[in-house]
């Protein structure tokens, strides 16, 4: 929630640092694919889908609360450098049809009531339409699609990893789609993926190393987030198996 509430704010004050009167920067996607309006629509359910299909797989795991907390931290961390990341750098929206809503004073009032007023959306245009430019650098929506794809392929349990291949493919097609809809630079998508990425890989790498007693041979345990993990942890089973059952022992599993 604190990082989520964090970009609101970033955005709410850096719309009125977006160049308007700038045309489209230079991309090598747009130059050879056309513009398609409305494929935003493709982007954001199949995002719904997969984020659907994550929330289950956590909600059903054996061991949820411990795949919560590695899961949300996670995110956590890819949406505070997407914070950052957005507040540093606003270059101008990647198309002419992009809707941004007017300029203000920008004072603390106004910055609130745009936090109060889009927050609930949580960026899907679907629920609200967009009005504010320049959340870009880098995709919220990458970082959304490709940590609820890869939450799904390492918790899920292997009579479930076939649809991985299909959740792989939907994934990838909304990230065309956000492109097709020029609701993002190709450079947004790739950073999207390098963070979401990365940090879950990191994440996971770090902890392993911590449970068989390795930590300091790890590379990636010299990053400042990564001092975390000790602590998230602590309490966690060095064996995490996949199994899911419903959270009342009265009903039944699904095995590994």
């Amino acid at each position: 929630i604190l990082a989520w509430l964090a970009n609101e704010i970033a955005l709410a004050w850096i719309h009125e640092r977006v160049p308007t009167d700038s045309p489209p920067l230079p991309d090598l996607f747009f130059s050879i694919f056309p513009e398609v309006d409305g494929s935003i629509r493709i982007a954001e359910y199949a995002m719904l889908i997969l984020v659907s299909n994550a929330l289950i797989v956590i909600v059903l795991h054996r061991h949820r609360w411990h795949v919560a907390r590695r899961v949300f931290f996670c995110v956590s961390v890819a949406y505070f450098f997407r914070a950052f990341a957005i507040t540093i750098f606003q270059p101008p929206v990647p198309s002419t049809h992009t809707f941004c809503a007017a300029k203000s004073t920008g004072g603390s009032a106004i910055i609130w009531a745009r936090v109060s007023k889009m927050f609930w959306a949580a960026g899907i245009e679907q629920l609200r339409p967009r009005e504010l430019c320049g959340d870009l650098i880098v995709s919220g929506h990458t970082v959304t699609i490709l940590m609820a794809f890869q939450t799904f392929r390492q918790y899920a349990p292997k009579k479930f990893q076939s649809l991985s291949i299909i959740y792989f493919i939907l994934a990838h097609l909304a990230l065309i789609s956000l492109l097709l809809n020029r609701k993002h630079y190709t450079i947004d998508v790739v950073f999207g993926y390098l963070v979401a990425t990365r940090v879950f890989t990191e994440y996971h790498s770090v902890a392993n190393s911590f449970h068989d007693g390795n930590l300091s041979r790890n590379p990636l345990s010299s990053f400042l987030w990564t001092r975390l993990i000790p602590y998230l942890e602590r309490d966690v089973s060095p064996k995490v198996f996949n199994i899911l059952e419903f959270p009342y022992d009265c009903l039944p599993s699904f095995g590994r």
